[in-house]
């Protein structure tokens, strides 16, 4: 008979704290939208850069090599 009791007291015991458990989880569930957001912008801005920096470069590179094949003639 004790051992039914004190299975009987850890199973209430252990639905309240799930309860509790699910119950806070939703407390813990934020809404991320806006530093989605600003993470998209913020890549957005960077892959801009970038293929900016690259079509510099190679604009630069065409540039100088055809100086330096008109210098050659």
């Amino acid at each position: 008979m004790k051992f039914k009791d004190i299975l009987a007291k850890k199973r209430a015991q252990l639905s309240v704290l799930a309860t509790t458990a699910m119950a806070s989880a939703s407390a813990f569930a934020a809404d991320h939208t806006a530093a989605i957001d600003a993470a998209v912008t913020d890549g957005t801005t960077n892959y801009t850069a970038i293929i900016t920096g690259v079509i510099t470069v190679a604009a630069i590179g065409f540039a100088i090599g055809m100086i330096v094949s008109k210098l050659r003639n």
